[in-house]
């Protein structure tokens, strides 16, 4: 085993007293234990622990300066543990990447499974740290005027949800749990763990999931609540529009509209001597080439690359927000009668239409266009996304033609803004009712926001800071907590490199959730002051043997392999 340091000498540890602090007997050295430490920037180096026994009392006495190197019975020193997890989850390297620096850089030759067990144990460290400063994060939280709690949960596949509760000034990740389900018993159990951690938030943002909205009913009755207005329009449009727009989808999908216009495509730069050719046709225009067959091929082109740009295009919102097989038929309509009038007008000659598979490809967008059932239910979701796209805007969430995607946080910056909201929206509600017997599939939208009334609106929450009187104004998403998520999902494909993510939600630890915090200054300048002294903080941990400020239950939802192996031979 090499080290950085060639040659370096023991180190000797001893233990400080002379006298025994206990009886005052005399201490006198009985044993000498020798130990290979491993030690981030120094490498492989020998420790000898001088262990001391009271001549008196008998009492044995060992160095109070080694255990804040390095844990009893461990090889591998606090520093080594905080480079390993703050490499691995913090840096976003791999097993393999860690090994070997390590080995380049310090000499230290460590297996790929002890880097695993060390980035876990790192998890579990970073864990106990949090919870049993909930104190001091406490006074920081009274000291911007209390804490809006953003609660949610992720899943994937059959692994467990994994809760987060973030404050939503800070930034804080303030708890994280795994659990089975979204059910209102764990969840009350959780939320109590909260409360008993920070006390009562100022107010709770949240989807509308039961479970969350009963579990925060009973634990927190007292704090205001804000259920996510993205959530709520999505769920409203998916109940508006989600019945005709799959008939759309289905009715496009039979006709094989896609395929067609696919071989379309490749037809036209197979006639025209490749995909770069086509392409550059599409992009030259000369006035001298006007009513020839290089410029309909290259606006043909262009009609074809347009439609097999829509067929999954969007805003970012997903749907109900972005509907593209609808704007697909649009477009698809638009480009026909574009075509139509190219014809009319008798720019090209009807060989050259001929040549350059212009009637080809208007019969293939006529197949769709001629289909009467299929006008009637674009036609009916047409009129139902007119009264949608008017509460998004009304709402000033996710509004159409908006690019912020699912970072969107809403459009409101004060009362008085939020008050001019609040009467639009009651004012629509009462169009709406007046329009139900015309259409009845608005009375969903109806239902929904008189439901979550109580819920949507929030006025500004009022707090003392530093003497002063300042007005909070929550955010009027849960989009906190969804980027939270797709940050974490983010770096754990990065760690493997797979798109799913379900075996890390059952076997990571749940307090990988509070990796976050490390990438918040404002977090480490009030628990640590400098990151650096991570490593001295998870020895107290060892060395004062802290425990937990509550009761923890793991979850066990993968069965161990000794019991999978007793199973073979059961016989009840």
């Amino acid at each position: 085993m090499s080290s950085v340091l060639p040659g370096l000498p023991n180190l000797h540890f001893i233990c400080e007293h002379v006298h025994c602090p206990s009886c005052s007997g005399p201490l006198v050295v009985k044993k000498v234990k020798t130990r290979s430490v491993f030690i981030a920037n120094y490498g492989s180096v020998k420790v000898k622990e001088h262990i001391k026994q009271c001549r008196s009392c008998h009492a044995w006495h060992s160095s109070d300066e080694l255990p804040m190197l390095v844990k009893k019975g461990s090889n591998y020193s606090y520093s080594c543990l905080v480079q390993v997890g703050l490499m691995r989850y913090k840096e976003k390297k791999q097993i393999s990447e860690i090994s070997q620096f390590f080995k380049d850089d310090y000499g230290i030759a460590i297996s790929d499974t002890q880097v695993r067990r060390m980035a876990y144990s790192f998890l579990h460290y970073l864990g106990k740290f949090h919870y049993l400063h909930a104190g001091t994060i406490n006074n920081y939280l009274e000291s911007q005027g209390g804490y809006i709690l953003y609660v949610d949960s992720t899943c994937e596949g059959r692994a467990p949800h994994l809760l987060t509760c973030i404050d939503g000034n800070s930034g804080f990740v303030l708890y994280s749990q795994k659990m089975a389900s979204e059910n209102q018993a764990d969840l009350e159990k959780a939320f109590g763990k909260v409360l008993q951690l920070f006390g009562v938030p100022l107010c709770c943002v949240h989807d509308m999931g039961r479970g969350i909205n009963n579990a925060l009913d009973t634990v927190f009755p007292q704090a205001a609540r804000v259920i996510c207005h993205f959530h709520l329009l999505r769920d409203i449009g998916k109940d508006l529009l989600g019945e005709v727009y799959q008939r759309i989808k289905k009715m496009l999908s039979d006709k094989k509209i896609y395929a067609d216009i696919r071989y379309q495509v490749q037809a036209t730069e197979k006639q025209t001597g490749g995909r770069e050719a086509a392409r550059n046709l599409f992009f030259r225009y000369d006035k001298s080439e006007q009513g020839s067959a290089d410029q309909l091929t290259g606006m043909l082109y262009g009609f074809l690359l347009e439609l097999k740009s829509w067929e999954n295009n969007g805003d970012g919102y997903g749907f109900p927000f972005d509907r593209p097989k609808f704007a697909y038929y649009k477009n698809l309509k638009l480009i026909y009668e574009q075509m139509t009038e190219i014809e009319r007008l008798g720019f090209f000659g009807q060989d050259l239409l001929k040549k350059c598979r212009f009637h080809k490809i208007k019969q293939v967008l006529s197949s769709v266009l001629s289909d009467d059932e299929l006008a009637k239910e674009v036609e009916a979701l047409e009129i139902h996304i007119e009264h949608f796209d008017r509460l998004r805007e009304i709402m000033r969430i996710a509004i159409p033609g908006d690019k912020k995607e699912l970072n969107d946080q809403g459009k409101i910056k004060n009362q008085s803004e939020l008050l001019q909201v609040e009467t639009n929206l009651k004012g629509y509600i009462g169009e709406l009712k007046s329009e139900m017997k015309k259409l009845p599939k608005l009375k969903v939208v109806v239902t929904h926001l008189e439901k979550y009334w109580d819920k949507i609106f929030t006025r500004g929450i009022q707090v003392n800071i530093q003497g002063e009187t300042k007005t909070i104004f929550p955010h009027r998403t849960n989009n906190t907590s969804e980027q939270f998520y797709r940050r974490l999902k983010q770096m754990l494909r990065r760690l493997h490199g797979n798109s799913k993510v379900n075996k890390d939600l059952i076997y990571l630890p749940e307090e990988i959730a509070l990796i976050e915090n490390l990438s918040n200054q404002t977090y480490i300048n009030n628990l640590l002051k400098d990151e650096s002294k991570l490593a001295g903080e998870f020895a107290k941990l060892d060395i004062e043997g802290k425990q937990l400020p509550y009761e923890k239950q793991d979850l066990e939802l993968v069965m161990p392999v000794k019991i999978k192996k007793r199973l073979k031979n059961f016989t009840p």
